[in-house]
């Protein structure tokens, strides 16, 4: 943490540092290009004392306070703090470089110092902190907007995965159970139509391995899962379960197994019987993809 600290303090060390000798390019070019004005070390060494006292002043203030007060749940807070604050601060700062400035630099008493002051030479360092710390306020909503947009669109991501993953894993160990049930029957009473279930089978779990890392698939592709599924269903309920599709336009993206999801909420929801049979329609309107289906309760 200490050399953290250290490290801190050298990087604006150099800032200032630089500050100072960019105002004092400036003023070099204003004083005509004096060349005995660019070797002049006091106007230099002023420069750095404002530019360093005024920046560490504000810097730990706004460090301080930011770490009492958050700018996303009190920004109403750090604003009514750090304007009033910062331009306190700043005019603080210039007061204490204005004195090194005369009475250290160039060497006037105290008393010179204080007889030569005056209340307007300050109100330039209140324009420039007012400006500075507005811009700084300023930086930080815009940050603090971006950043809380981030973090609505990495929550909503996070809920899409979450989703996501569980149609990918909600495929219902019992269906595999009951499958493997019907497929135990149907090789004694009809090896032939065994096999067509076995091979239906095996396209589901292909189908759900293949699009297991996918985040959206193809509306044809799952139209044509559907159709398997639904088969497999069929076969199970001895055609006590009835779909019809009716889609037309399948150039749309849709999140994997998302029919699957629908259809045996479909089928475990209502009675499935000879006497009560199950119809599951599949249909798409101008703006939605429907999975409808009688109740049989």
């Amino acid at each position: 943490m200490k050399l953290k600290a250290l490290h801190s303090i050298l990087r604006f060390l150099w800032i200032s540092a630089i500050i100072a000798l960019v105002i004092h390019f400036i003023n070099f070019m204003a004083n005509g290009w004096k060349v005995d004005y660019l070797l002049n070390f006091k106007p230099l060494l002023s420069n750095f004392s404002y530019a360093f006292i005024i920046g560490f002043l504000n810097i730990g203030f706004f460090t301080w306070i930011q770490r009492i007060f958050s700018w996303r749940t009190h920004p109403v807070t750090l604003i009514a703090l750090g304007i009033p604050g910062s331009v306190i601060l700043s005019v603080l700062g210039f007061f204490i470089g204005r004195v090194i400035h005369s009475v250290w630099i160039y060497g006037n008493s105290f008393n010179y110092f204080l007889a030569n002051e005056s209340f307007f030479s300050y109100l330039f360092a209140v324009f420039i902190a007012l400006i500075v710390t507005l811009s700084f306020h300023a930086y930080y909503f815009y940050k603090f907007g971006v950043n809380a947009e981030l973090r609505a669109q990495r929550i909503l991501l996070e809920n899409a995965k979450a989703k996501h993953k569980a149609l990918q894993d909600q495929l219902d160990p019992h269906f595999l159970f009951n499958s493997l049930s019907v497929l135990a029957s149907l090789i004694e009473e009809d090896p032939k139509r065994a096999t067509e279930f076995t091979t239906s089978l095996s396209k589901v779990y292909r189908y759900v391995l293949d699009q297991r890392q996918e985040g959206v698939v193809t509306l044809s592709s799952e139209l044509d899962f559907a159709k398997v599924y639904l088969n497999l269903l069929s076969m199970r309920f001895e055609d006590s379960l009835e779909y019809r599709i009716d889609v037309s336009d399948e150039s749309y993206f849709t999140v994997p197994l998302s029919l699957q999801l629908l259809i045996e909420n479909a089928v475990k929801h209502n009675k499935v019987t000879e006497k009560h049979p199950l119809h599951i329609k599949i249909f798409k309107t101008d703006e939605d993809l429907v999975i409808q289906n009688n109740l049989n309760v």
